[in-house]
């Protein structure tokens, strides 16, 4: 009833969404907002998308971490006052509603309102009231040792050892008041009253930020007309409204992390991960960058890496430097991380992310000449791996930590040990040769594309040969090459990592296979586990201090939030949208803070293994990871819509799989320089769709490729043009699709797997009285990996 009640709230204040209108600002921010229970204190963050981030809390008073720029931290919180009366967050008359650029409370005819300025290091506080009344603010200071002078009309404050200087300003002349930390009052009574506040690490840039705010409160309707426009530059809208409002909130905090403290770059996660990580940021890449249609920032972000690549070989081209800690297999590589002058390239698979989403910006976004770029960097990375990363069989090695599941024990033994050759890092070479290929032969340099064609063809052939027996896969080779055969999800990502769903790494009969292998025993209904409950090294609980350090548990077992985006992936390739879309439901849930007591409008970066005691899933690791969030904006995207544009072959690809729930849709999509594809879904008739679709922006017909599924779950493909500012009307069917009334030609591109698919579920999480073997004593796991006995 609530669900049906929220919906038809939205309806009002939207009205019909045709053809991916987008909303106003007011209204978007009426869909988005998330108020807390009056007295209920819930955490939540925003992010200044510069080097800082505000952690508050509601219904409290300086309980968060307040303002941290950087490693430092001048603002703790703030209060308002109407006539002396304290506009107080913990009454139970209070409503308090957290937005994506901060937070709003209502308490009778007062309101108050806080902004955190994105792209810069300012935020205002503003009250207000419905009749004239003496309206004051205090801002709450880090520490008590702040000191404050008047400089003009503005006021600036300074925290002795501090970097940091604040300068404030107001939409009219205030006094202060008080001893110590000043109260700031508007000097005569008023309706608003509004104060900025600018940081800067000298007082003149503050002060000229500060002067820059002042005697008005624009700057506030400026930031939310800006965010609105970056959270609806692509728009999806669906029959399930609070998915829709969950989906912004996922695009809203993967932007979050987009900043510049160590040039263009994505923070990987708050409160700690927060430098620019290789494999993190290209992961975290298209659902944050390109779905979003921030291309600009995805070409920066790109651009900023590759700078960084690994160009110095060791003295000994032929082994590891024993003087400069160089290693041999990391020359032509990315960093796996970016601090400042710190870079460290500790990771196998970080290149290949980078490669992989390097072609990817440039089928969204037409940037052929940014195509170059890549095709220079993928040249020194293909040659540092050929000569001293690649085996006999044609396969990529690695360090047993050098995969995303790269935990050690106090930084020496692996906690997860999956070297020399694991399952995801043999896709991503694959698919990062495969890219090079496209660039080179996109350059004209066709001997180079053969070449690097062939090693992608010998890596798929060894692989299939060495890591699948006909009924398992295994997740990697070991150093004597046994396979090991313990069930992890990376197998899905060999569906999901290829560029082109329909040239896929294994043949689709084995990818059938491996979904339901994965699936029907580490799919919860809340997320995918990161190990087989049924292995002996699987740990139910991530942070269990009486049994094990967390790391033990960190891959074994605790589920990653970014995980359940290349499962989506995969059950929406072979038709397996509807169980695919209950996991995105709850996620949806989750981001909400509906059903766990994690940070509002965010993804944090683990679950446990198990719920808890009071049945709902307990988030750990950091609050709010980027990876996360993108991949579930991902998702909603290039899975269940399925758009996904190649203009280096002049086509916009759809690979649909949408939800049964769904009863309509509303998209816009971005691509290329301005342009834009406006579509409008409608379900009539059972399982038919109607789609209405208009190009915009751009003054060239446009070619179309739909691979949709059939009625066995295989998927055919039809090709269509679509000339501009004409509305075309598709209809699809389980046996047909017309265009304006014409029967379109398909073929199939994807034969069905339903006799291996049939009935897929959800796996069912263990009783929680279950007597796991890593629980039967202390550091289980720790001991036996330092005994050696680790398989």
């Amino acid at each position: 009833m609530k669900r049906a009640l929220f919906a038809a709230v939205l309806l009002t204040c939207f009205g019909a969404q045709a053809g991916g209108a987008r909303p106003e600002v007011d209204a978007l921010f009426a869909q988005m907002g998330l108020t807390v229970k009056a007295g209920e204190t819930r955490h939540f963050v925003v992010a200044d998308r510069v080097d800082g981030y505000f952690d508050g809390r509601t219904a409290s008073y300086g309980q968060g971490e307040g303002y941290l720029i950087g490693q430092q931290r001048l603002f703790k919180d703030h209060a308002s006052f109407v006539d002396g009366h304290l506009l107080d967050r913990r009454s139970k008359q209070a409503r308090e509603t957290v937005q994506p650029y901060g937070r709003e409370l209502q308490l009778g005819a007062s309101h108050e309102r806080f902004v955190l300025h994105a792209g810069s290091r300012r935020l205002s506080i503003q009250v207000s009231t419905a009749k004239v009344a003496r309206l004051s603010i205090q801002p709450m200071w880090a520490d008590g040792a702040v000191q404050f002078r008047r400089e003009g009309e503005q006021l600036l404050a300074t925290l002795p050892g501090s970097t940091l200087v604040a300068a404030i300003s107001a939409d009219q002349p205030f006094e202060t008041t008080g001893a110590g930390i000043p109260l700031l009052q508007a000097r005569s009574k008023t309706r608003r009253f509004t104060v900025h506040i600018a940081f800067a690490t000298d007082a003149a840039t503050a002060l000229a930020e500060a002067r820059a705010m002042a005697g008005s409160d624009a700057v506030i309707a400026q930031s939310r007309n800006d965010l609105h426009e970056r959270l609806t530059r692509s728009w999806i809208t669906s029959s399930d409204a609070h998915y829709d409002r969950a989906l912004l909130w996922a695009k809203a905090s993967a932007l979050g992390f987009l900043v510049d403290e160590y040039g263009r770059g994505l923070w990987a996660g708050l409160p700690w991960f927060r430098e620019n990580w290789g494999r993190d940021t290209f992961i975290a890449l298209p659902g944050t960058l390109l779905v979003t249609g921030h291309f600009k920032e995805a070409r920066e972000v790109l651009e900023n890496f590759a700078r960084y690549q690994n160009l110095q070989a060791p003295k000994d081209s032929g082994s590891d430097d024993p003087v400069s800690g160089a290693r041999a297999s990391d020359y032509g590589r990315i960093p796996n991380r970016v601090r400042g002058d710190e870079k460290i390239y500790n990771t196998v698979d970080g290149t290949p992310w980078m490669l992989r989403e390097g072609l990817e910006y440039v089928r969204y976004s037409g940037d052929t000449g940014f195509a170059e770029r890549m095709l220079k960097l993928a040249g020194p990375y293909i040659e540092g791996a050929l000569k001293h990363s690649i085996d006999a069989d044609g396969l990529l090695r690695h360090d047993d930590a050098d995969t995303w599941m790269d935990a050690r024990i106090e930084g020496q033994q692996p906690w997860s040990a999956r070297g020399p050759r694991a399952v995801e890092i043999q896709v991503l070479w694959f698919t990062a040769l495969e890219a090079a290929a496209e660039l080179a032969r996109h350059a004209g340099q066709n001997e180079q594309a053969a070449a690097w064609q062939a090693h992608a063809e010998r890596a798929r052939a060894s692989f299939l040969r060495l890591f699948w027996d006909g009924q398992q896969m295994a997740d990697r080779l070991r150093l004597d090459g046994s396979r090991d055969l313990k069930l992890r999800p990376n197998q899905l990502m060999l569906v999901s990592v290829p560029l082109d769903p329909f040239k896929p790494f294994v043949p689709p009969e084995v990818e059938a296979r491996v979904l339901r292998n994965a699936v029907s025993s580490l799919l919860f209904p809340y997320g995918i586990a990161s190990l087989d409950p049924a292995s002996e090294y699987f740990h139910p609980h991530h942070v269990n201090d009486a049994h094990h350090h967390k790391d033990a548990a960190y891959h074994n077992g605790t589920i990653w939030g970014w995980n359940a985006g290349f499962t989506v992936t995969a059950l929406a390739k072979y038709g397996q949208q509807d169980l695919a879309w209950r996991l995105s439901q709850n996620l949806g849930e989750q981001i909400l803070g509906r059903n766990l007591a994690g940070t509002l409008g965010t993804m944090s970066e683990l679950l446990d293994a198990l719920p808890g005691k009071d049945g709902r899933s307990v988030p750990s690791g950091t609050f709010a990871q980027s990876w996360s969030v993108a991949e579930f904006a991902r998702n909603a995207y290039q899975d269940y819509l399925g758009f996904r544009p190649d203009l280096l072959r002049g086509e916009l690809h759809f690979t649909p799989a949408l939800p049964t729930a769904w009863k309509q849709f509303d998209a816009l999509l971005p691509f290329g320089e301005g342009s834009s594809l406006q579509v409008q879904g409608r379900r009539k008739a059972g399982k038919t769709w109607h789609w209405t679709l208009r190009l915009k922006g751009t003054s060239q017909p446009q070619r179309l490729v739909f691979e949709t599924l059939d009625a066995t779950q295989a998927r055919q493909r039809s090709e269509l043009t679509l000339e501009p500012d004409h509305a075309a009307q598709l209809v699809i069917s389980a046996d047909q699709m017309q265009l304006n009334g014409k029967v379109l030609p398909r073929q199939v591109v994807m034969p069905s797997q339903q006799a291996f698919l049939k009935d897929l579920g959800f796996a069912k999480p263990p009783a929680a009285a279950t007597r796991f073997p890593m629980m039967r004593g202390k550091d289980q796991l720790k001991e036996l990996i330092l005994r050696g006995q680790f398989r």
